[in-house]
């Protein structure tokens, strides 16, 4: 049987992590040259809680990833970390909440660059044509530069380190509810492979997707 691992935000989360760190050792170092002990000491803290939302908030992650995942059996029922078993008898409803911030699910993806930039300019001079070109290379350097950088903002850190990371640290991402008969229920978020899932699920039990 395959196993769905709560999992999808790994890499995004280990990006986050990286920055976390560097930035928690800036403070680190610069703390030791402040003279202010109030600032000195905000500034420890702060590296503290950096440590904590990277590095600590990852292990969890990978943790929760590692020991917390389901299967499904087509005769018994959804099964957790390979021991419990959840009967298809005694599931009530499966409900999907999609995430709040993007359309698509499971990791997240990065668009491709492509400036719009025109190739054919169709100048229709003759002696003067070059006059004033690397004014004109240099203004299109600082046109496709802007776009890059508002690119690399739009289409990479958000996407891919600032709407994951909320999703893992708040209520926005995707989660699968499983309710079970008598009011108590399984919650898994981040799952990878979750489309697939749930269309194996589906086969047995309706789901539900808001």
């Amino acid at each position: 049987m395959k196993e769905y691992r709560q999992n999808s935000h790994t890499r995004s989360l280990a990006i986050w992590t990286i920055l976390c760190t560097l930035t928690a050792i800036v403070l680190f170092v610069h703390s030791h040259k402040v003279v202010s002990r109030a600032l000195k000491t905000e500034e420890i803290l702060a590296g503290v809680a950096l440590l904590i939302f990277g590095p600590a908030a990852l292990s969890a992650y990978l943790l929760r990833a590692r020991h917390v995942w389901v299967s499904v059996d087509q005769l018994r029922g959804i099964v957790v970390s390979g021991r419990r078993v959840i009967p298809w008898d005694d599931i009530r409803s499966v409900e999907r909440h999609r995430p709040a911030f993007r359309r698509s699910t499971g990791p997240t993806e990065v668009a491709p660059f492509n400036p719009d930039v025109p190739g054919e300019l169709g100048w229709g001079c003759a002696d003067g044509c070059f006059v004033g070109a690397s004014e004109l290379f240099a203004f299109l350097a600082i046109i496709v530069a802007a776009l890059f950088a508002i690119w690399a903002i739009c289409f990479v850190v958000v996407p891919l380190i600032v709407v994951p990371v909320l999703e893992v640290f708040a209520p926005f991402g995707d989660r699968i509810r499983i309710r079970v008969r008598g009011g108590g229920s399984f919650v898994l978020r981040d799952l990878r492979d979750a489309d697939d899932f749930l269309r194996a699920v589906a086969l047995r039990k309706p789901v539900t997707v808001r």
